[in-house]
């Protein structure tokens, strides 16, 4: 409600330092939460689709909750939100050295995780609009996204969809764009991006590669932290090491291990089987 009490403020400003009569508060504060449930009636109205997933396995925050991978997005969640206590964090690019290192799967997952805590509102955005990648992830093809966006005079609220019935949203990039620089370093985007940051506790950026292409630097941007996802076995130490020297000084948050030993998912399962099974651990 301060937004309320700062238009007041602004209205008595401009009546020359007149304060406003009661009647007339009343008034002007009916009238302001009228055009603020009207600017906030566009995300009720965003198109719905159903999550059909082609690949179960890899989705394990839809399809394997109670598994090792699930708990893993868990603790990545818990990890994010005790961050943000300390300092502002909405916008997370999350991108990798290569491409194949898993930076889409993470971003998928993570943001999945994120919307099913406490029902936040979370907006996923494929950001890679050369190989868009992250709505494949939700068995989801063909959307209208960024790149029409950007050639139209639409709301950004015709090209985002909510997933199912979830608090997960999804911007997709659209149909591959010829050239996404423009795109990304238009001052629409950056002024849309502000506009819609208040309709959602975080937004996910799944983002290009640091290499071969720049497109990640443009995504930093409009960040408030980078998520680096490295993926154990495939992911060149030369080209890790020069990443990390890239992204100084643009708030490298932490590093996420893809691809873990499959011995610690053994050591899992057992345990979770051990305690559905109401066994006691040996000490």
């Amino acid at each position: 409600m301060s937004h309320v009490f700062d238009a007041l403020k602004r209205a008595e400003t401009e009546r020359s330092g007149k304060s406003l009569e009661v009647s007339e508060l009343g008034s002007f504060a009916t009238q302001l939460l009228r055009e603020e449930k009207r600017d906030h009636a566009w995300i009720d109205e965003v198109q719905a689709v159903n999550i059909a997933s082609a690949d179960e396995n890899r989705m394990v925050t839809l399809f394997d909750m109670d598994g090792l991978g699930a708990q893993k997005f868990r603790l990545l969640r818990a990890r994010l939100r005790h961050m943000r206590e300390k300092t502002p964090l909405k916008r997370l690019v999350i991108t990798g050295s290569v491409p194949d290192d898993g930076k889409t799967l993470v971003s998928s997952n993570l943001a999945t995780s994120l919307a099913h805590h406490n029902s936040q509102r979370v907006l996923l955005i494929e950001g890679d609009l050369r190989r868009p990648a992250a709505a494949a992830q939700f068995g989801l093809h063909r959307l209208r996204g960024l790149n029409e966006w950007s050639q139209e005079e639409k709301p950004i609220g015709e090209f985002i969809y909510r997933l199912g019935t979830s608090q997960l949203f999804l911007l997709p990039a659209g149909a591959p764009a010829e050239d996404p620089l423009k795109i990304l370093n238009s001052s629409r985007l950056a002024s849309t991006l502000d506009r819609i940051s208040v309709f959602f506790d975080w937004i996910i950026i799944d983002t290009p590669p640091l290499f071969p292409v720049a497109d990640v630097h443009s995504w930093v941007n409009y960040s408030d932290g980078v998520l680096l996802v490295v993926r154990q076995g495939h992911t060149p130490k030369k080209l890790l090491q020069k990443g990390l020297k890239n992204l100084d000084g643009m708030n490298l948050l932490g590093i996420v291990m893809n691809d873990s030993p499959i011995a610690e998912r053994n050591y899992y399962r057992e345990y979770y089987s051990r305690s559905r099974n109401g066994g006691g651990s040996k000490n």
